[in-house]
């Protein structure tokens, strides 16, 4: 039956992972540490089209498991959240941001002490034994190191989260962003380029990572394996009663969410300057985003993780065809779906005080469910 065929999990088979040939194709298999890496990463029968030698980092990030956390909402009543604690002991509201650069070789240490789990780096395509979907692959009780390469070309925005009882495990926060930089050996004194071929002049010096998201109470109260056998635990039908971007709630009387030291979220630059907005929409229904006067400004660079460019080139490495950035007021409709990611390019050239607003709206109504206002001040 369907639901018995739901409820089997596979534990993670260990001699599965990091295959030495994929195909005709020889891998990296599993580098062991820097000296591993510095071999592997100048062998030319190792790289993927399109992927010079030698460049690269090893990048490590741990991410453990933790089901104790809590949000306050306006109304005072808290509100049990999940999460991925990084190798800081930073516990927050989305998962900490991986954050790496074209040509990195990064391993993802998932730690899962209580009940299996997986991290998935959505809009990633690596091995079967790396992607983290468990019922293609595997699922985590203990722990794994997960391995993937960002190629060169496809920098951008992402993010991860885990892959068992999806619709629940990410609603309760086991989600997180993933920031692919271009390869860049030195930092650029104008700062960095959101895209690898974008041209000079997108190079931002303020960037902001705007996350919304809305919470549904009563499905922070269920068991990490609801529904997942077959019985009706409610996960068709959402019914949000709290809107936040990132970890912070909107209030009702309409203020701007600020944000705070760790999280910000409101933006003040300076007029001339460049800012890249990253947007992940990280719930169910979708949502509309309202830039009002700051639109004029602002420009669409990419979307889920891939630039916007001038045609297609089959050779999947966007070569040839340039990186295009479109109008914000010529980007119809100002509409995000669910996993949705954008960059937005903001180059102000007056000064004032710009509200932004995100509207939820019931995916099939239509109706108005909640809103989140912030805004960009330019002086």
């Amino acid at each position: 039956m369907a639901g018995n065929f739901n409820c089997v999990l596979n534990e993670a088979q260990f001699e599965l992972a990091f295959p030495e040939q994929v195909g005709n194709r020889p891998t990296f298999g599993f580098v062991k540490d820097e000296a591993d890496w510095d071999v592997k990463k100048n062998d030319p029968t190792l790289m993927a089209p399109g992927m010079p030698t030698g460049i690269g980092r090893l990048m490590k990030f741990d991410r453990f498991v933790f089901t104790s956390g809590k949000l306050t909402m306006p109304d005072g009543v808290e509100v049990r959240h999940w999460g991925f604690e990084d190798e800081h002991q930073t516990r927050t509201f989305p998962s900490p941001i991986i954050r790496v650069m074209g040509g990195d070789l990064v391993q993802t240490h998932l730690k899962a002490s209580k009940n299996r789990h997986t991290i998935h780096h959505h809009g990633i395509e690596p091995d079967r034994d790396n992607d983290g979907v468990g019922h293609t692959s595997f699922e985590v009780l203990g722990s794994y190191i997960y391995q993937w390469r960002a190629h060169i070309a496809s920098s951008g925005t992402f993010f991860y989260h885990c892959h068992v009882n999806t619709t629940l495990h990410v609603q309760m926060g086991l989600f997180g962003g993933l920031i692919i930089d271009p390869y860049e050996p030195e930092p650029h004194p104008d700062g960095k380029k959101p895209i690898a071929d974008a041209p000079d002049d997108w190079r931002y010096q303020h960037e902001r990572v705007w996350v919304p998201y809305a919470l549904e109470p009563d499905w922070h109260t269920l068991n990490h394996l609801a529904g997942f056998c077959g019985e009706d635990a409610g996960l068709n039908d959402f019914n949000p009663r709290y809107f936040l971007l990132g970890k912070h709630p909107q209030f009702p009387d309409g203020r701007p969410i600020l944000g705070d030291a760790e999280q910000p979220v409101a933006l003040t630059m300076p007029a001339g300057e460049t800012a890249y907005i990253r947007i992940i929409q990280s719930t169910y229904h979708p949502c509309d985003l309202d830039l009002g006067d700051l639109g004029q400004f602002a420009s669409v660079a990419e979307t889920d993780g891939r630039a916007i460019r001038t045609g297609i080139n089959l050779d999947g490495l966007g070569g040839g065809e340039a990186a295009i950035a479109v109008p914000w007021n010529d980007w119809q409709p100002h509409h995000l779906s669910s996993a949705q990611r954008l960059g937005l390019l903001l180059k102000p050239t007056k000064t004032g005080v710009y509200p932004v607003e995100f509207t939820y709206r019931h995916w099939i109504t239509g109706a108005k469910l909640g809103f989140m206002r912030t805004t960009v001040t330019v002086v």
